[in-house]
This record gives C-alpha cells, structure tokens and sequence, in this order.
C-alpha cells in the first residue's frame, strides 16, 4: 500500500504525469514487491522559482527540480531493494522530464504497521486478519 508523492519544480504535459504514473506504480510493484491496484501516485507541479538549490531560486532553464517521497509499510523491504528503488526513480525522472538538478531527493518512509492503513485499516490490522 504504498503513496508516492512526486514533486517537480515545472508545468508537465499529460503524456509526461501519464508516464510517471506508469513507471513509478511499475517500479513500486518490480523492485519494491508492491500490488499495482494499492499504489498511489500523486504529482505536484510548480514554478521552477519556487525551488532553490544553494540558496539560488532556479530559472526554466537551470536542471529541474524534483523530490520524491515514498511510503511504505516498515520492514516489508530489504536494503537492496530500497537502494534501486532510489536509483530507478532518478532514472525515470530523467527519462520523462530532462535534466534534474543534482539535489534530487528521493526519501522511502517506512511508516509502522500500526500507524497507517487504507479503506479504514490500519497495516497492522490486515496482517492479523490475513492471518
């Protein structure tokens, strides 16, 4: 039951959010064992002015800027895993929106079972009840 919120300092074309939602919900469930239909990606636009790396606010043509937060559940991934997760999630930015600023940021939360859930249940709640 993942959420990945991407961020991006630029206006995307609908082909481009069409991709990122592809790749990302096909990254989530290849590298990350995740099911496809609980995966949820959210992206949120803004101006490239609105980001700044080394106290800089960028211009439309410095790299992009772009952060991706990933929520798991805790411990339902090994090191390895989340170290491709990391490198495949840059690769895709680059793929499908260009350059990116070196300050790429991608962050796995891994939140306790205990603490989230979806449709009324918390994580921790469906494990017993697979059970």
């Amino acid at each position: 039951m993942p959420y990945i919120n991407i961020r991006i300092g630029t206006s995307l074309a609908q082909a481009q959010r069409d991709q990122l939602y592809d790749k990302t919900t096909m990254l989530m469930n290849i590298v990350m064992g995740k099911r496809r239909e609980v995966t949820v990606v959210n992206i949120h636009e803004s101006s490239p002015q609105l980001w700044a790396a080394n106290a800089v606010a960028l211009t439309p043509e410095d790299p992009i800027g772009a952060y991706v937060d990933i929520k798991v559940t805790e411990g339902t991934n090994t090191l390895d895993e989340k170290a491709e997760m990391l490198s495949q999630i840059v690769k895709m930015l680059r793929d499908v929106v260009g350059v990116v600023q070196e300050a790429c940021y991608v962050v796995i939360d891994e939140i306790p079972a205990s603490s989230w859930g979806y449709n009324g249940k918390t994580q921790a709640a469906r494990a017993v009840s697979k059970l």
